[in-house]
């Protein structure tokens, strides 16, 4: 009897010391497992796929509705009010649509705020100011502080929605990449510009405003073209572009993505993140 009481001893501390053995090698595994997902994650992480540079153009566009007449070189964190709601009048007609932005019929303060926290972060304060007509300088969106609402005043302002600069964009480089609990985009784009509906392009928005320094006017060195063609019309003449990047974060999703950097790289040596 008391042998077998050691033998069912002994198989049970087999036994025990087996399973140990077994958990050690599993965890191993799965730690070495993780680590070279680790790595294979790191390897890709400065990677932008196509589809991510379509996604991020299409912000970039939204943006420089306003926020490129800085000319990248604005620190965007001390935006005053005023110019917080200027962003919000100059938005694209299409994106005010998207977004509910009806001012002819009033939008309410909270609204406001939830834009510019949308397109800047969910730390962007703002004090409610009236936005600048970009025509002749007057108020044009009218804040009434007792219904806390934003009206355009269309009955002085007799004007259709701010139009866009032509701007064309040449991919350079960008990244991705993981900071803490944020999702970091970086993308440089060169970038021409010109006046609506015209054929003279520049390097940068403040050439354009001076009429300075033209890269090409595409009817004088083309004479007869399509306005499909003009981007690539262009593109030879790129290394006399201004290149500019662009610095996007999110806590989830490209999608959700606020810019936190502009930068005229023609401007500045270097960018500090």
């Amino acid at each position: 009897m008391l042998m077998e009481n050691v033998k069912r001893v002994g198989m049970l501390f087999i036994t025990l010391i087996t399973l140990i053995i077994v958990a050690s090698i599993i965890f191993i595994v799965n730690i070495n497992l993780k680590d070279e997902s680790k790595e294979k994650l790191n390897e890709d992480s400065s990677s932008l796929s196509d589809k991510e540079i379509a996604s991020l153009l299409e912000l970039v566009n939204v943006y420089d509705s306003y926020i490129i007449t800085f000319d990248g070189t604005k620190d965007l964190s001390t935006l005053t009010d005023k110019e917080k709601i200027n962003f919000i009048d100059r938005l694209p007609i299409e994106i005010k649509n998207d977004l509910d932005l009806d001012f002819n019929n009033g939008v309410s303060l909270n609204r406001v705020e939830n834009v510019l926290k949308k397109y800047f972060g969910p730390k962007t304060t703002f004090n409610p100011v009236n936005s600048t007509c970009f025509l002749d300088d007057g108020d044009y969106l009218i804040y009434d502080s007792i219904t806390n609402m934003y009206k355009a005043d269309t009955d002085y302002h007799a004007h259709s929605a701010y139009t866009p600069l032509s701007i064309e964009n040449y991919y350079v480089e960008g990244e991705r990449r993981v900071e803490r609990d944020r999702l970091i985009y970086s993308i440089t784009f060169k970038k021409a510009f010109a006046y609506p509906n015209t054929s003279s392009y520049f390097s940068n928005y403040t050439d354009l405003v001076n009429n300075r320094n033209l890269v090409v006017d595409l009817y004088n060195k083309y004479n007869d073209y399509e306005t499909s063609d003009i981007n690539s019309l262009i593109e030879p003449f790129k290394d006399e572009l201004t290149s500019y990047t662009y610095i996007f974060e999110t806590k989830d999703s490209i999608n959700n993505s606020y810019l936190v950097e502009l930068v005229n790289l023609n401007s500045h040596s270097q960018l500090v993140f």
